[in-house]
Parts: C-alpha cells; structure tokens; sequence
C-alpha cells in the first residue's frame, strides 16, 4: 500500500478536523470515530490525517466506550521507502467504505 492517503479520505480527514479540533484524547477518539464511520483507518492515516498521536490507544478507548472496532493487519511503504506492518481499524456493523 502507498504511503499516501487516497483523496476521498483526505477530504473526509479535512472537515473531521475542522469539526473536531484540539489535541486531547476526547477530541483525537472523536475525530477517529467520525473517520471509522466512513472509511476503514490504518494507523498512518490516523496519525498523519486526522492528528491522533497514538491510535491503538484510542481505539483501545473507542472499544472500552463500547464501539466494535476490529484489527486487522497492512502492510505500507513509509516516507523514506522502509515497508511496515500497521494495524487498520475497522467500525464492525459501520457504513465504512474498505480502502486497501
């Protein structure tokens, strides 16, 4: 998978972020959740699209909150060519659109 994040997401990310501003974890679960809805989220582009600092945390909140969020596993291509298994996150029961 390419390191970039496809333009229909960006779009999403872009008014998530507006709707979801700050940094604290209520804010980045918000902005995270929001994203699940739509789209399935890997852990890059929870934390390069949406400013969620450490995902498995915030999904480790979104499940004790209660949202079925599943893991499964990716490989991407990094900025400076190394390839690295992520976890992406998918809202079980979602209206999500899955991106490979």
């Amino acid at each position: 998978m390419d390191k970039k994040i496809p333009p229909q997401k960006e779009a999403a990310f872009q008014e998530i972020n507006r709707n979801f501003s700050g940094d604290d974890a209520k804010q980045q679960c918000a902005r995270l959740l929001q994203a699940l809805k739509m789209y399935s989220i890997n852990t890059y582009e929870a934390s390069r699209g949406l400013g969620v600092y450490h995902p498995p945390a915030r999904v480790m909140q979104l499940r004790k909150n209660g949202y079925p969020v599943d893991t499964v596993w990716q490989t991407i291509v990094a900025e400076n060519g190394d390839t690295h298994r992520v976890g992406c996150y998918l809202l079980r029961n979602g209206d999500y659109r899955h991106e490979s």
